[in-house]
């Protein structure tokens, strides 16, 4: 049976560890179509209950200040809301008050995710959250987003969901310095397999370790990724993405990908068995993928999670080496 979440005041009790959890768990059976509810040969799937659609939360690092917000939107059998565009009302309510403190209504583009016309994707928005808010003892506000759009056959969708927003990100600030890993190197590696999953990789992205990277006086690409186990199936798809843009920026930027498991070869297919290599606790990584730029100077410019086209990233990129 599908897991929805939708009751707010559960999210409240639970950790970050365990909400993200669940919302990964979810997310995968999403990706896999292993959740969706079955199907008869005699008609459509049985009504599960719970409510008619539900917002499925993507971003995993929100902190007080301009954040990049993602989410799905399924209906009650986990199948994705086709729409090319929803409204997000944010509200803040504080610790002890009754009613919500309602911001400013925004517009959420839908970003189709690959395969093309799998009708998977997100919706993606910019949000200013003006304070923090974990309903935790120690921050006790709550942020929610209220959620509603159009579907191209004329349905009404609406949704609610609680989002944690931590006074300060997990990841690395932008405008902070980048962290310094150690990362492994084609050259250190008896074969490339010891050090990604990519089925083809590229030597070209395992040529140097973060940290020899950032003493380059050039623009960095960091890709955390597994693309041979990755929950959302869009790892692959990213590495490809930068494998394009790594030929035609060729020597002015340098490119790196980093495999989130140590050993990728040894873990035959569960990822639970497997150990993060150290750079993703360096750099508080919640979820994979992620992308990260850095200027000349190895100060974070632009940060991304989950899957990110190609024309995203290139504008990002250009605005540093426009620097």
């Amino acid at each position: 049976m599908p897991f929805v979440f939708s009751d707010i005041s559960q999210f409240a009790r639970l950790d970050r560890g365990s909400s993200l959890a669940l919302t990964l768990a979810l997310f995968a059976c999403m990706v896999a179509a292993g959740c969706l509810a079955p199907r008869s040969a005699d008609g459509p799937a049985p009504d599960l209950g719970g409510p008619e659609y539900s917002a499925l939360m993507v971003s995993s690092d929100l902190a007080q200040g301009i954040n990049r917000v993602e989410f799905a939107l399924v209906d009650r059998n986990n199948v994705p809301v086709g729409a090319s565009q929803a409204t997000v009302t944010p509200r803040y309510t504080p610790s002890g008050a009754n009613q919500p403190q309602q911001r400013e209504a925004l517009t959420a583009t839908f970003l189709p995710w690959p395969p093309e016309g799998s009708g998977r994707g997100v919706f993606i928005t910019t949000v200013n959250f003006d304070v923090p808010g974990e309903a935790t003892t120690e921050n006790p506000g709550l942020w929610e987003l209220l959620i509603s759009t159009t579907t191209s056959d004329g349905r009404r969708v609406e949704a609610v969901t609680a989002v944690r927003v931590a006074s300060e990100p997990s990841t690395p600030e932008l405008g902070t310095a980048a962290p310094r890993s150690l990362t492994p190197t084609a050259g250190q590696a008896p074969d490339l397999a010891h050090i990604t999953s990519a089925f083809d990789p590229d030597p070209e992205f395992y040529r140097l370790s973060v940290h020899e990277a950032l003493d380059e006086p050039k623009p960095l690409v960091v890709l955390f990724s597994t693309p041979a186990f990755c929950v959302s199936a869009t790892c692959g798809p990213q590495l490809e993405i930068l494998a394009r843009m790594m030929e035609e920026y060729r020597g002015q930027v340098n490119f790196i990908h980093v495999e989130v498991f140590e050993d990728p070869h040894l873990i035959e297919g569960n990822r639970f068995n497997a150990r993060h290599v150290a750079a993703v606790d360096e750099w508080g990584l919640p979820t994979e993928p992620w992308t990260f730029i850095m200027d000349r100077d190895g100060l974070v410019r632009a940060k991304f999670e989950q899957f990110t086209p190609r024309e995203v990233l290139e504008a990002a990129l250009g605005k540093v080496l426009e620097r």
